[in-house]
């Protein structure tokens, strides 16, 4: 039998067909932003904001008793920009700014009543019960109202002070108080700040005591929670934890009674503690003393103000 030799034919593959979807290899052509990145930080400022709000209202009633005796509250409403509505309030009559600042000079704030607020404050402040007229104001405050002011004013400056440092950690301080005449602007409105009106529930004359913070501190702040590094251990207990009330107490003295002598204690008699009138307060956190303090009067409330740590 014959053996035929086998021809091979060389194969050519087909060209690449061009992909509808090609791949692209290498670096991205374009670099991806975060262009949501300015909204959130907003919108966590607006948030930190609003919380801030919501303390000083609750603590405003601290600085202003008559709230107290006319069961009355001090309302927060929405965060807005500084700016909004600055002629109505320039319109409406004498006002009242005070102006905080910082180190920090991108950190500022401002506490403001319009005239409908400061008569509101000068009739509780005075004396006058719901419902009476509210004190009648000329173009500007007399002396005698700048000073009642003033003092309204400094008592609730501290209320946003604290308020600001707790919730954002910024340490602001009193700078100035300042009467505005009629038609006179106000100084926040030149700068770019979040604010919130609180107005004073039942109150329908207009009243409106203004909070401003500095956005630019505000968002910074927002940028730091945002940034800060997590813990090894899980976050949500750790916020947990943070929420678990700890009773502190502070105690002026102990003295041991027989039961004889305790049976035997009748109203009016007078407890003798073996501690003199200088001596330190021993502050309590969870039953173990941490702290040394000392018995003050604070806005008509008995207080014990921290000296120092208790030494082991």
């Amino acid at each position: 039998m014959s053996q035929s030799s086998a021809r091979v034919f060389p194969f050519t593959p087909p060209p690449p067909r061009p992909s509808a979807f090609p791949v692209r290899e290498g670096p991205a052509a374009v670099r991806p932003i975060d262009i949501a990145g300015r909204e959130r930080t907003l919108r966590a400022a607006m948030q930190a904001m609003t919380r801030i709000a919501n303390e000083f209202a609750r603590g405003a009633r601290r600085s202003l008793p008559f709230l107290t005796r006319r069961r009355a509250r001090l309302l927060a409403d929405a965060v807005s920009l500084s700016p909004l509505a600055a002629t109505a309030i320039a319109e409406l009559g004498p006002s009242f700014e005070v102006l905080l600042g910082a180190d920090d000079t991108a950190a500022w704030g401002s506490l403001w009543f319009n005239a409908p607020a400061l008569g509101v404050l000068l009739e509780g402040t005075l004396g006058g019960r719901e419902g009476t007229t509210v004190i009648a104001l000329g173009a500007d405050l007399t002396a005698a109202q700048r000073a009642v002011v003033s003092r309204i004013a400094r008592a609730l400056s501290e209320e946003l002070i604290d308020a600001v440092r707790n919730e954002v950690g910024i340490e602001l301080r009193i700078e100035s108080l300042s009467a505005r005449r009629r038609g006179e602007t106000l100084h926040f409105t030149e700068a770019d700040g979040l604010r919130v009106d609180c107005t004073i529930e039942g109150d329908t004359s207009g009243a409106t005591v203004g909070i401003v913070v500095a956005a630019e501190a505000l968002e910074s702040a927002a940028k730091r929670a945002e940034g800060a590094p997590e813990d090894a251990a899980d976050p949500e207990m750790a916020r947990a934890l943070y929420g678990v009330p700890v009773e502190v107490s502070a105690e002026l003295g102990r003295l041991r009674l027989g039961l004889h002598k305790v049976l035997s204690l009748t109203v009016g008699q007078v407890l003798r503690l073996p501690t003199a009138t200088d001596d330190p307060v021993v502050v309590r956190v969870g039953g173990v003393v941490k702290f040394q303090g000392a018995p003050v009067v604070s806005r008509g409330q008995l207080s014990v103000e921290i000296r120092g740590r208790h030494e082991e």
